[in-house]
């Protein structure tokens, strides 16, 4: 079985590390990194008579050379350069789609390398899911590599996908699988019919990590006025077409989606990762993860040049859930009908953000029934013997309710108690 049971020890000693700055790469050749790794230093020459194409682009400046990083022609063949020379790739970048910065992207990778993947067996399969590959499908690609590992990649535009299935099929000893999500309101299409069939591991994961870089932007508009706030101009030409770079509400409302989402699949995924482009995002994305009830959550900085991003990960690997599905599409009719059978089993329920549930007496249980009858059931104020918090949510499926064990308290118990549940969903409520 595949299970982290190191996560917690881990945790601290991150923390610990975090106190004491930034881990520093330990690469510091120009020329002969580690395998499918960038070295701090990159000469630009050197990569150039590797890769020719680049020559025409460079531009002397003293004893070095550069680049004109507002040149989109000169950004792509430099990214192509660096994916053929360090990561042995042949990738093909459109001019009308966004170029992918090699360095930020390996970041992230790596970063998922650091903070999620060191407590894995090395008996289990270790795959991703990329949410937006984009056209140059990246994060797939650079993934392949670094971390050998499978990989899915989805995305809602038919090219995008047409041309990340030829930059896989340019290059050799890859694991990945493509999927087109046609329901763009969907941002983890894993239950979508025609998704890959995967193999689940011991603990029921699909996947041991997902991965995103959402479109950070709500609008042109708003691209623009944050771009005016920044103290320097852009120093990389950014252009992409518009599902790179906007969706409706930003990446606020595109993140919460997600969240939302990865409470219904729970462990079926063991890490959530996304990378956040505004920091009072993240503030609010933490602050919904705790009330979806993630059992472990990890943050990062990712600092590449002029370019700082944060990442976030969260995780239900440990989590005692149980879910109440297929109940009525009216939410409300939903919650009412659980309502009523809490006061009814005399379970406390106080409504917050969710509902946060007490229970002192076992009155689902068959043995409390036969107390009562036989009256030797005790009348007087017990301890707390559950707790547990209830979430309703609604999809074009219906309505379902999970119910999130709270810590300390017996898993058996809201067992019982979800059975209990089930029995009693009236057949006019269940679809």
């Amino acid at each position: 079985m595949c299970d982290y049971t190191l996560l917690d020890l881990m945790d601290k000693v991150r923390k610990q590390d975090n106190a004491d700055g930034p881990r520093k790469r330990a690469k510091t050749e120009v020329s002969d990194p580690e395998p499918y790794a960038l070295p701090d230093r990159i000469s630009y020459e050197r990569v150039a008579d590797k890769f020719p194409e680049l020559k025409q682009h460079l531009i002397k400046r003293g004893a070095h050379s550069t680049i004109d990083f507002l040149n989109t022609a000169s950004v792509r063949v430099l990214n192509r350069a660096l994916l053929a020379v360090y990561f042995n790739l042949d990738v093909h970048l459109p001019a009308h789609n966004l170029c992918p910065t090699v360095a930020n992207r390996l970041h992230y990778v790596e970063w998922i390398q650091r903070e999620l993947l060191t407590e894995i067996s090395p008996l289990c399969t270790v795959r991703g899911l990329d949410v937006g590959c984009g056209a140059s499908c990246i994060y797939p690609l650079l993934g392949s590599r670094v971390l050998q590992c499978e990989f899915v990649g989805t995305d809602i535009i038919p090219e995008s996908i047409a041309t990340a299935r030829d930059n896989i099929e340019r290059n050799t000893g890859l694991n990945i699988q493509l999927f087109l999500n046609r329901d763009a309101a969907v941002t983890l299409p894993v239950d979508a019919e025609g998704f890959p069939q995967l193999e689940a591991d011991g603990d029921n994961s699909v996947f041991t990590f997902s991965m995103c870089n959402p479109p950070f932007y709500s609008s042109v508009e708003e691209q623009a006025r944050l771009r005016g706030l920044k103290q320097q101009e852009p120093g990389l030409d950014t252009r992409g077409q518009d599902n790179e770079l906007y969706t409706e509400g930003g990446e606020e409302k595109f993140l919460s989606r997600m969240v939302d989402e990865s409470m219904q699949l729970g462990a079926r995924i063991k890490w959530y990762s996304t990378l956040v482009g505004k920091k009072a995002t993240l503030a609010e994305l933490r602050t919904r993860i705790r009330q979806a009830h993630a059992v472990h959550i990890r943050e990062g900085t990712l600092v590449q040049g002029k370019t700082t991003r944060w990442v976030i990960a969260w995780s239900f690997l440990g989590q005692t859930r149980f879910c109440l599905d297929k109940l009525s599409t009216n939410k409300e009719a939903s919650t009412k009908w659980f309502n009523g059978v809490m006061s009814e089993l005399r379970v406390r329920v106080q409504h917050t953000e969710n509902y946060v549930c007490e229970a002192r007496e076992k009155t689902w249980t068959r043995q409390w029934r036969r107390q009562q009858q036989t009256n030797k059931a005790e009348n007087v104020e017990s301890d707390v013997l559950l707790k547990f918090t209830a979430v309703c949510t609604s999809n074009g499926d219906g309505s379902q309710i999970n119910l999130y064990l709270e810590p300390g308290f017996p898993s058996n118990l809201l067992m019982s108690l979800y059975n209990h549940l089930t029995r009693r969903v009236p057949s006019g409520t269940s679809q």
